[in-house]
């Protein structure tokens, strides 16, 4: 950077007020927004899959810079850290993110809105003079109110993560991580350590609080409807795992399988919840989770969502947008096909007569001619197959033409072993 005269200073300084005004702008802070979660992708594509943490992470980023455009025209100001960013630090330090991995995201945001802001102002700025002196005041405000409001960040941290270490609920939660990543967790099936029955069905949920409740009181509202809900669908009292400052998960075990439909709709507009479906012993922990995770990122991208999202009711759409595996599709047979979805040669017949009448559009004589049959055997068959489905094929069209044709290309290694 190159030094700045006074009168190049006080231009721009003047250039920045009014550039901070522009910027406080919806449309502006998005691009900014953007710009910062792309450089922080590039560095951690892992990192902001992690919905919750993307939300912290997005809350932190612009509370970050609305309060840095405040103060950015004057030569004089104090940085805090704002509310956002320490919520952002605490989840970060129970999700069990080193430090580092803190430090690191804040790097990278800081080069990927150093990156946009020198291209707008090579757009917004012709004189070189005068864009080289807002450049060389941007630089050493931003570095300033970075440097200072990370002290009380990392503080936050620190603080979150020795209380965290301390608690009972690290040592469940260790425990529970280490069960969804598959790893092998001694004792973790054990309810004496958990205080949770792993081998019973799980219908697992993730609750999370909008940014308007504060944090101190998010985490208990949650806990209070999860109870609820574990009256409601009358199970054992669930185990609860903190994800960060706004959210929860939670778990709830039973020896019957729940109607996800009964789950409650939250007390407050605030409160959602996304709700996997009922599977059995420590993988069904694991899956109904993940199912949980890809409800949650359909309920949070989309602009018209439910106060609760069941998997069930979405699953099509997570399967086309990336949250599909071998698994989702066996389970998505198991479940919509049920007793028509055994591996007996009539059953497999009756398969291949409703996946022909759904290619057909629903034309009886069209599947027969197909088939090489008559379309009175047609008819039977299809009474024969909603017999075993519990319904009409026309009620859910949509999943069994999938789950068929999936079982078309992958055979029956996908049908479930009875």
């Amino acid at each position: 950077m190159t030094p700045t005269t006074v009168a190049d200073k006080a231009s721009a300084v003047e250039w920045l007020a009014a550039f901070a005004l522009r910027m406080r702008s919806e449309s502006e802070s998005e691009l900014v927004l953007s710009a910062v979660d792309a450089a922080i992708q590039e560095t951690f594509p892992h990192y902001l899959a992690d919905v919750e943490v993307h939300r912290e992470v997005r809350a932190a980023t612009r509370a970050h810079w609305l309060g840095f455009l405040a103060v950015i025209g004057r030569t004089q100001f104090e940085a805090r850290p704002p509310t956002e960013a320490v919520d952002g630090a605490r989840t970060v330090a129970r999700r069990g993110y080193g430090v580092d991995m803190l430090l690191k995201t804040y790097r990278a945001a800081q080069r990927g809105l150093w990156r946009y802001i020198t291209q707008v102002l090579h757009q917004q700025i012709p004189d070189p003079e005068l864009r080289g002196a807002v450049l060389v005041i941007f630089w050493e405000h931003s570095t300033q109110w970075l440097d200072t409001c990370l002290d009380g960040i990392v503080a936050a941290y620190m603080d979150e993560r020795e209380h965290h270490t301390r608690n009972f609920d690290a040592q469940r939660t260790e425990i529970v991580q280490a069960i969804l990543r598959g790893e092998s967790a001694p004792s973790a099936d054990s309810p004496d350590y958990l205080g949770y029955p792993m081998d019973d069905s799980h219908v697992a949920l993730i609750l999370w609080t909008d940014r308007k409740v504060p944090a101190r009181h998010a985490t208990g509202l949650l806990r209070e409807h999860a109870s609820h809900i574990a009256y409601t669908l009358g199970t054992p009292p669930p185990l609860l795992i903190s994800s960060g400052v706004h959210g929860l998960w939670a778990w709830m075990a039973t020896s019957h399988v729940p109607n996800i439909a009964d789950v409650p709709v939250p007390p407050i507009a605030h409160i959602h919840l996304a709700v996997g479906t009922p599977r059995s012993g420590l993988e069904g922990f694991r899956r109904s989770h993940l199912e949980a995770v890809a409800a949650q990122r359909i309920a949070t991208s989309a602009h018209n969502a439910s106060a609760v999202t069941a998997y069930r009711d979405v699953d099509l759409v997570c399967m086309l947008t990336g949250d599909g595996d071998i698994e989702s599709v066996r389970a998505l047979i198991e479940r919509e096909l049920g007793q028509l979805a055994d591996r007996s040669e009539p059953t497999a017949r009756l398969r291949d007569t409703v996946l022909e009448f759904l290619c057909a559009g629903g034309n009886i004589e069209m599947t027969a001619s197909l088939l090489g049959v008559h379309g009175n055997t047609v008819r039977y068959r299809l009474r024969q197959a909603e017999r075993r489905l519990g319904h009409t094929i026309e009620s859910r069209r949509v999943h069994i033409e999938l789950a068929l044709r999936c079982l078309s290309v992958y055979g029956d290694e996908l049908l479930p072993v009875l």
